[in-house]
């Protein structure tokens, strides 16, 4: 644990360093003084109606959506680094969605971290009392966008349970400003030098690498205090987490829906802690906040059915495919015949366990919503990933993809998958065209132009 590793800070003092220039303040914290009653309502919940959220349709704000059920779809398994994964369904009002289409799920910082905060920070007494955020009288020209994710009447426990990421990446210039907060000689050196170029080392093994947060450097450094405006102004936005919908409003219709969402163990990130600890709540009824994203061309609609798709997916990239194999089953029993439109699915995952609902996939083979189902398995067998799975069906699967209705559907968690299968591609193309790499990479190119190669990717 790092506590044991760097409980001595004096040992990352240099004798020399010259600090990194400190943030300013611009913020101020008006009280009024009074509590907040019971009937009003928590910031965050009327928050859709004041704050802005990326990539929200406009036309449509918060639903508070019911947590109906929830089911474990992969085990944690330490020996093959696989993560846990759960399903959980969703319940609101009448919410219009189609396959391929993601929601916006607002977290929240556990309620205990926040209690330890604003013990921490001086600030309990005041917790709940109503405050507003303004920019101080000398910064009054400033960009007011330095408050646009703070509602307008709010309160500390709300600024950190709903507004600010207490997880995030802690900057230089941050810890400097910090040192400025601080009374204890030894932890303001700590602080300062943490942010000088000549302790980079220790900053990178620090907060990069063991991944020290804000919280840990209030542990560290006792008499770090800084005024809830600074952090309010500094620490970043909690923004919220896009996932994708895992079903067809076929099956449910729109007042249900399935989000998938994995869970790194002990490093649970902000808003899957908060789903989990919701769905051991769900004999009272626990809710999300959740918006409709804008939608795009990464979509599975009538328009498509008569299509052929080549679906690529690695890990719970899957989620967004498995509504569209289900709205093709339900529209292909509607029609008591066949879709015309031709499917192939590639899968990557660590182990035959770790597919996502693998038997389902396995009956969508045999009733011929999948005309090929192919899977990989990166830590038992060969081939070992999904691009090697691809390079195998080269002739098939270029002579499918570059028929007229065809389009290719990549989801991967990360930039670095996404680049290593569109590199399977364009050997693909290379083998079955007799291309150079020049020429493949011109073609995938053309094909991304085209609206034939699509991607719905997350860092």
């Amino acid at each position: 644990m790092w506590r044991a590793e760097i409980a001595n800070i004096e040992a990352f003092i240099l004798n020399e360093y010259i600090p990194a220039k400190p943030l300013d303040s611009n913020l101020e914290v008006d009280f009024t003084l009074r509590k907040q009653a019971k009937s009003e309502k928590c910031g965050q919940r009327r928050c859709g109606d004041i704050l802005k959220f990326p990539f929200a349709q406009t036309t449509r704000t918060l639903t508070a959506a019911s947590i109906k059920q929830s089911k474990v779809l992969v085990e944690a398994d330490k020996a093959t680094e696989t993560k846990r994964v759960v399903e959980i369904t969703l319940e609101s009002d009448d919410f219009d969605y189609e396959p391929g289409d993601t929601i916006g799920v607002l977290p929240s910082n556990a309620p205990e971290v926040v209690e330890q905060l604003l013990e921490r920070l001086g600030l309990i007494d005041q917790a709940d009392t109503i405050c507003q955020i303004k920019l101080a009288l000398k910064c009054a020209k400033k960009n007011a966008k330095l408050l646009a994710h703070i509602p307008d009447s709010t309160c500390p426990r709300e600024i950190f349970t709903n507004c600010l990421a207490l997880n995030g990446v802690l900057q230089k210039q941050f810890l400097s400003a910090l040192a400025g907060y601080t009374s204890v000689a030894k932890e303001r050196s700590f602080l300062a030098c943490l942010s000088s170029k000549q302790a980079t080392e220790h900053y990178n093994s620090l907060i990069l690498e063991r991944g020290l947060r804000f919280t840990d450097i209030l542990e560290l450094c006792a008499s770090c205090q800084p005024p809830l405006a600074f952090l309010v102004e500094h620490l970043p936005r909690l923004l919220p987490r896009p996932y994708s919908i895992a079903n067809s409003p076929l099956e449910t219709g729109t007042q249900e829906l399935r989000i998938i969402y994995s869970v790194q163990s002990p490093k649970a990130g902000v808003a899957t802690s908060m789903l989990e600890a919701k769905c051991q709540q769900q004999e009272q009824s626990a809710k999300v906040f959740i918006y409709p994203r804008l939608t795009n061309t990464f979509r599975y609609t009538e328009e498509d059915l008569c299509k052929n798709q080549i679906l690529i997916a690695v890990g719970t990239g899957l989620a967004p495919f498995l509504g569209f194999l289900a709205h093709k089953e339900h529209h292909q029993k509607q029609q008591k015949q066949p879709v015309k439109g031709e499917t192939f699915l590639y899968v990557g995952a660590k182990t035959p366990q770790a597919v996502l609902k693998r038997n389902k996939l396995l009956a969508w083979q045999q009733a011929s919503v999948l005309q090929r189902l192919r899977m990989c398995h990166s830590r038992v067998e060969s081939p070992t990933y999904v691009q090697q799975l691809l390079q195998e069906d080269a002739e098939e699967l270029v002579k499918l993809l570059l028929k007229p209705d065809t389009v290719l559907y990549v989801c991967a968690d990360g930039a670095k998958i996404s680049t290593s299968i569109a590199s399977g591609l364009g050997l693909c193309l290379q083998k079955a065209l007799h291309l150079d790499e020049t020429e493949a990479t011109q073609q995938l190119k053309e094909l991304r132009q085209q609206g034939k190669y699509r991607e719905d990717l997350w860092l």
